[in-house]
């Protein structure tokens, strides 16, 4: 018995009960909807960038530069990558060992619902919860969701943000209780993780909610200082995060980021009704979305079902500091959750409503917890009145759309009618707090299952979805000794060869191509190549247009050539309207696609590597990375001019010749070099940050902070055990 509770009380059972309740969702998600975990913007961009990060990590080289996709190839300036944080890393190296595209987004989301699920105990634990509650508190947490369907799918870097603020909350929390040596390292570390994660709005909900509790704990009478020395970890790992931060603000200038003040459509602008209707998992509005103004079968304000039960059957002090607490936190994250759809560079204030979720959710089982439970008609009636108001104004909203949610919505009011008689009105009722875990789990597993049975997945209804080939084939006659273009448009649901894949896609399959992926783009690139939205699929007749155009100052090459494409694909329907330029630059028809809808075409000259032009053929590349180009420059006696297929970001430096290299910005957006006449041997051209050289000092001084801090409590510890002898 004494074992048992050791193991209880050290909080093994949590992290198994974490496990299983993320091998349970991610099964019950995929057995719904077979790639639930892998839509959107998780093969559009990430997925690609992904493999070839991991070829670079396996290479023992930092991923910054990505020479195989030109859009969106510096991952200093795409924060939302997030390359150093943990995940990602492991990601990568999944994505480059594996041959199953879907491995990246099931080892995604299996990580990170055990992380919000253990976090969402911690919480619950910091707080005077029970055990029992605070891990089906986990479960709820866990199953959010805005984050299962909008961030676990489609978008990987939202869901590891919004799992790291969590593990962030969580451990400040901790924090708040007692500050051991432990908790300031783990607060220091989850902060710094989500910080690298490059998800603003987690990181903009986790300070908002950390500003809370200082400001309630301030009003409660706790000493300044000791509120300031809980936000030093949360200091430090800021400071150790700036090289994270610092290339992209110094290159903001070259950054085409959209930024700006409107509510244009009210578009991803949750209403208050839905976050008020928290306790339902089967209450859907209309919404602006991706499509249109129309239903969306996601719940997205949902929290718990324990909700009503809380606020009409149990009763606590609203003098309670916690409470105070949770209302302060509820109201910060409703008005955060409905700023206008554009506030600067945040977009969609739809992604701040998971935090108002989670704290519902925790001030829910709070009450259970903490408060006493009473009964009377007046609250029995009331409770039973907005069940049966909410069942008949669902019913109307969605019954014309998808009938099927009546019955959906019949089994909420199903379940919540029977949580009240169980712990309520029944003559001996249940008590949730020290019922057993397993047996109250199976309240938020069935309301997974209502929220699945509705909606599968977002997939098709709501996204396209792509069935990927774990490999693809090469055409046999078009010239892949070079950059790929595709001019295709968007990617049928079942790609089988190169020209039906868009954005950065390529990058999976080891092609090499100037397409890709980023919501922050190239200023001067981006003049050139025209595309659709963050996804880049490029406008063939404006994108064609400018890459046909002879470059200004040098002889019979196009900007085709510069960028190494050695074959591009075009619609067959359009080959009238662009063909003409495109023989002008050397290209010439070579093979249609199976279904006779995607033509190819290919060029005479290859581009083994990213030079692409030289005033002197004898310059050779020796070696290629992503970061770097190593050249054997030969003896010459005029300058020599070189271009790289690459994208100029300040950053390149050239080394090893006796003479200075310059390095530029060829036409303001390909790496270029010029080299004086009279100087030869061995050439690199590489690219590390260029703000690193004095921004890398910044994590060693946290770290010495933060040892001086772990160093202050472990003498106010030693001296609090001698004063505890005395």
């Amino acid at each position: 018995m004494q074992k048992t509770d050791k193991i209880l009380k050290n909080g093994t059972i949590a992290v198994l009960y974490s496990v299983l309740v993320s091998v349970f969702v991610v099964a019950l998600c995929e057995i719904r909807f077979k790639s639930f975990f892998t839509l959107d913007d998780s093969y559009n961009e990430y997925l690609g960038f992904m493999r070839q990060y991991g070829q670079s990590w396996l290479s023992g080289e930092i991923p910054f530069i990505t020479k195989n996709i030109m859009i969106g190839g510096n991952a200093m300036v795409e924060l939302q990558r997030a390359i150093f944080a943990p995940q990602n890393i492991l990601a990568s190296l999944i994505a480059a060992k594996s041959a199953n595209p879907l491995a990246p987004g099931l080892f995604y989301a299996f990580i990170n619902i055990f992380l919000s699920c253990l976090s969402g105990y911690s919480i619950g634990k910091s707080f005077g919860i029970s055990r029992n509650l605070s891990l089906v508190l986990g479960f709820f947490i866990a199953i959010n969701p805005i984050f299962l369907y909008q961030y676990a799918g489609p978008w990987w870097n939202a869901a590891n943000g919004h799992t790291w603020s969590l593990v962030a909350i969580a451990t400040f929390c901790l924090l708040r209780q007692s500050m051991t040596a432990w908790r300031v390292v783990a607060n220091f570390l989850a902060t710094l993780i989500l910080l690298s994660s490059g998800w603003p709005h987690g990181i903009i909900g986790y300070f908002v909610i950390v500003g809370c509790i200082s400001l309630v704990d301030l009003r409660y009478g706790e000493a300044f200082n000791l509120v300031v020395k809980r936000c030093l970890p949360l200091v430090l790992a800021g400071i150790a995060a700036i090289p994270v931060y610092s290339e992209f603000i110094v290159l903001s200038g070259l950054v085409n980021r959209p930024s700006g003040w409107n509510n244009a459509g009210n578009f991803m602008v949750p209403s208050v009704t839905q976050l008020l209707l928290t306790f339902s998992p089967t209450y859907f509005e209309f919404m602006n979305y991706f499509g249109g103004f129309k239903s969306f079968f996601v719940p997205v304000g949902f929290s718990t079902v324990f909700f009503l039960l809380a606020l009409f059957f149990y009763r606590v002090s609203f003098l309670d500091k916690n409470i105070v607490l949770f209302a302060v936190i509820l109201a910060a994250t409703l008005c955060l959750s409905m700023l206008p759809s554009q506030t600067g560079m945040l977009r969609w204030p739809i992604r701040f409503v998971p935090y108002f979720s989670v704290f519902a959710s925790v001030a829910t089982f709070y009450v259970m917890s903490r408060g006493e439970k009473v009964n009377s008609l007046v609250r029995k009636n009331g409770f039973l009145s907005i069940v049966l108001v909410l069942f008949v104004v669902s019913a109307f909203r969605n019954i014309f759309e998808r009938p099927k949610v009546v019955l959906l919505e019949a089994g909420t009011s199903l379940l919540l009618v029977g949580l009240w008689f169980l712990c309520v009105e029944k003559r001996k009722p249940v008590d949730i707090a020290t019922s057993s875990w397993v047996k109250v789990a199976t309240v938020p597993a069935f309301c997974l299952a209502l929220m699945l049975a509705c909606m599968p997945s977002l997939g098709k209804v709501y996204l396209p979805v792509h069935t990927l080939p774990s490999h693809m084939a090469l055409p046999e006659n078009v010239n892949w000794d070079g950059n790929f273009a595709s001019f295709t448009g968007w990617a049928p649901e079942e790609p089988v060869e190169p020209g039906e894949l868009q954005s950065a896609l390529f990058g999976y399959y080891d092609i090499r191509s100037i397409n890709g992926s980023s919501p922050n783009g190239h200023k001067y690139l981006d003049q050139v190549l025209a595309y659709y939205s963050s996804h880049a699929v490029l406008q063939p007749e404006e994108s064609m247009a400018n890459l046909s155009q002879a470059v200004p100052g040098l002889e019979n090459v196009c900007w085709f050539n510069l960028f190494g494409v050695s074959s591009l694909a075009i619609r067959a329907d359009i080959q009238e309207d662009v063909g003409s330029g495109l023989e002008g630059c050397g290209y010439h028809p070579a093979q249609l696609s199976h279904d006779q809808s995607v033509l190819y075409y290919s060029s005479e000259q290859h581009y083994p590597t990213t030079l692409t032009y030289t005033t002197n053929p004898n310059v050779k590349v020796a070696r290629e990375t992503n970061d770097s180009v190593t050249l054997t420059v030969p003896e010459h006696t005029d300058p020599l001019k070189l271009v790289f297929s690459r994208v100029w970001w300040p950053g390149y430096v050239a080394h090893g010749l006796t003479c200075p290299v310059t390095i530029h910005g060829f036409g303001t957006m390909l790496l270029g070099a010029d080299i004086p006449a009279g100087c030869s041997g061995e050439l690199k051209v590489s690219y590390f940050p260029v703000t690193w050289a004095y921004t890398l000092y910044c994590p060693v001084l946290a770290v010495i902070g933060l040892g001086l801090l772990l160093l202050q409590i472990r003498r106010n510890q030693k001296l609090r055990r001698i004063l505890e002898d005395l």
